[in-house]
């Protein structure tokens, strides 16, 4: 039943609801108009009108001076840029096409193309093997907060002085073996007259011995397992020196020396199949990582740790001079590969892979035995030299003649690079000269329009390099190494979702362990035999006694006995190698190893009763206590054929013959092979004993 009241409302509003609504538009009707009425007129005349409209004509037709105009400009703040000056100047800029380049490459997508890019997959380097080394090397001399000392005052060279290279690289001690093939072509003549009188069997002993001495030496420089190589030697040009002298000292250093290979043609793959872009599938080596861990006194290996890389960059970011690279540069990544200081003491051992040296690198020699078809031209070389004025190197004289030919300081010559041998070295030394125009390395990629610079290459496999110099005496490790590379990826949209874009490198995984390699005490004793005791004496040890001062990284071997109850080596004077050409020195050396001998044994062993034969040598064995109170065994087996102790011993030797010359290079010979056999060719006589020097 329906409410009373609301059906009330609902006829009310039927009745009289229009007619509300009229009344109330009335009302505002009236309202509106009553406003209106009481609002003023407007009060403008014509002649208003006119006289506004002539105000306004005049303001337009009238002239302004422009100085007036300008005030005005001025002092709302605009003021004369002087455009046409800055438009004439800028017309002067010349624009390079390379500042305006797209900041990716331009890539055409095509149906089915899958140009959607994905992380690319990295991987560890191979055949790791660690090495010790010890010796003194060229550095610049740093403050305390690791500032270069600058030189108090600039000194000149001595006249007789050659001139310094600077950042040597694999062709800087290539002249030497090819001035000595060729010397020893010309003076044939005088090696006879030279010889001390000996006989031609002897020469020809000696001269094989020297062959062999080379081979040895070049054996010695390589690591890993050698393999064909057919890839030709690339030079890289010398830097030239620049700004004020930093003072140069040399630095006794240890160093662990770790190299490996990598397969860089599967990184190349990886990287296509990743970016799917071919022509940018390059991987931009950033830097290598590098990790130890170090055994314990129980024989347990201890964790993982990053080798101090700081500490290891007060050196290679110090160095006057770097030695010479045996591998080409397009197997040998710049990033990943430690630079080689120039040694003064010592020689660099295992830093090469020999399957990517070149042939020509590897190559020693054959033995050439002085004399033969060499007489003739070394007469006529004594009579040039022994013309008016050729003694003292006079103008015009024979000996002025010769210092140009070698390249000495009165002009630049065989060696220096401007006349018929330096035009030669520009050929082989040059990184835009002839054989350099004719593509020997240059480690770039044909036809790849690279958007940055860095290294590239297209060779299967390439080198990994590594030196730590924070490695402590009498310690043992492990090494591990991984590459880290730039993210192709980093700020890019067009890549897979779930793969990296916003991380600026990526890291690869670690390489297996490295050999073990342990570093020599400072000063070490080997056992190297064993002297039979009399009646009145004990049983005795041959020990070789190696010191290392870390101070200028000389290090000399010298042989020492010892029987039950005395302490190894005593302070004695010794040969000393110097590298200025100065020769060899005397000094007082400490070879005091502070371990007394508790008991030895080996030597002759009798055979049992009823063996045939007198018996059998053992080797020699000895029980040292240390001066920490540890007690370590000395064994003749091990010691004898312990290779850094062989190794120090030859290049001891080496370094006291080449003590009288200069040193060029702390690799040792080697270039005898390339240079050498080219020179004999062309001169036709008997070569030098050169030792690609």
């Amino acid at each position: 039943m329906a409410n009373p009241k609301v059906e009330k409302l609902k006829d009310f509003g039927l009745r009289y609801g229009d007619k509300i609504a009229v009344a109330l538009a009335s009302v505002v009707f009236v309202l509106c108009l009553g406003m209106a009425f009481k609002r003023p007129t407007i009060d403008i005349k014509p002649e208003q009108i006119k006289k506004y409209a002539e105000q306004s004509e005049s303001n337009i037709s009238r002239r302004q001076d422009p100085e007036e105009i300008l005030k005005i400009l001025v002092d709302q703040g605009l003021k004369n840029s002087n455009f046409a000056k800055e438009a004439e100047e800028s017309a002067k800029i010349l624009l390079v096409a390379d500042d305006f380049r797209a900041a990716r490459e331009w890539v055409t997508p095509e149906p089915g193309a899958g140009l959607i890019r994905d992380t690319p997959k990295l991987i560890a380097p191979a055949n790791v093997y660690a090495y010790p080394g010890r010796g003194g090397a060229l550095v610049f001399a740093l403050d305390t907060e690791g500032n270069r000392i600058l030189e108090a005052e600039k000194k000149e060279a001595p006249k007789s002085e050659p001139a310094r290279r600077r950042r040597r690289r694999g062709a800087a001690g290539g002249g030497g073996s090819m001035m000595g093939g060729m010397m020893g072509g010309m003076m044939g003549g005088a090696a006879r007259k030279g010889s001390g009188g000996k006989s031609q069997a002897e020469l020809e002993k000696e001269a094989k011995e020297d062959e062999a001495r080379r081979r040895k030496l070049m054996q010695a420089r390589l690591s890993g397992k050698d393999e064909p190589a057919d890839k030709e030697e690339e030079a890289a040009g010398l830097l030239a020196d620049k700004g004020p002298p930093p003072k140069e000292i040399t630095r006794g250093l240890r160093w662990v020396a770790v190299t490996a290979t990598l397969d860089h043609a599967q990184m190349l793959a990886n990287y296509r199949d990743a970016l799917k872009n071919p022509s940018a599938a390059q991987p931009y080596y950033s830097r290598l990582d590098v990790q130890r861990q170090e055994q314990q006194s129980d024989g347990a290996w201890g964790e993982w740790e990053d080798v101090a890389s700081k500490r290891n960059l007060e050196i290679l970011d110090n160095l006057p001079e770097e030695d010479e690279e045996l591998t080409p540069d397009d197997v040998r990544p710049k990033n990943l590969n430690d630079p080689l200081p120039f040694l003064k003491a010592g020689l660099w051992e295992k830093v090469h892979i020999a399957s990517l040296v070149p042939k020509e690198k590897k190559e020693v020699a054959p033995a050439t035995i002085p004399g033969g078809a060499g007489g003739g031209m070394m007469e006529m070389m004594g009579s040039m030299m022994q013309g008016p004025g050729s003694a003292g190197g006079g103008p015009g004289g024979s000996a002025d003649m010769m210092s140009r030919m070698m390249g000495g300081r009165g002009g630049r010559g065989m060696m220096g690079g401007s006349s018929m041998m330096g035009g030669m070295g520009g050929m082989m030394d040059g990184e835009a000269g002839f054989m350099g125009g004719m593509g020997m390395g240059g480690g770039g990629v044909a036809g790849v329009d690279s958007l940055t610079d860095f290294w590239k290459s297209e060779e299967k496999k390439v080198m990994v390099r590594a030196l730590d110099f924070t490695a402590e005496p009498d310690a043992t490790y492990h090494y591990r190494l991984r590459i880290v590379v730039v993210n192709p990826n980093y700020k890019r949209d067009d890549v897979t979702p779930g793969h990296d874009n916003k991380s600026k490198e990526l890291t690869g995984p670690w390489s297996e362990p490295s050999n073990e390699v342990h570093m020599p005490s400072d000063v070490s004793a080997y056992a190297m035999g064993v002297l039979p005791g009399g009646a009145k004496s004990d049983m005795k040890v041959s020990f070789q006694v190696i010191k290392f001062n870390p101070e200028d990284g000389v290090t000399v071997p010298q042989s020492f006995e010892a029987s039950p109850g005395e302490i190894i080596g005593e302070p004695l004077r010794r040969e000393v190698p110097v590298s200025d050409g100065s020769g060899k020195k005397t000094k007082l050396i400490d070879f005091n190893t502070r371990q007394i001998v508790l008991d030895v044994d080996g030597g002759w062993q009798p055979m049992p009763t009823g063996f045939p034969g007198g018996g059998l040598p053992r080797p020699a064995m000895a029980l040292l206590l240390r001066a920490d109170g540890a007690v370590i065994v000395r064994d003749e087996a091990d010691d004898r054929l312990d290779a850094v102790r062989k190794d120090i011993t030859s290049n001891y030797k080496r370094e006291i013959d080449e003590s009288s010359k200069e040193r060029t290079s702390s690799m040792g010979g080697g270039y005898g092979g390339m240079m050498g056999s080219m020179m004999g060719g062309m001169m036709g006589g008997g070569g030098a004993r050169g030792r690609g020097r």
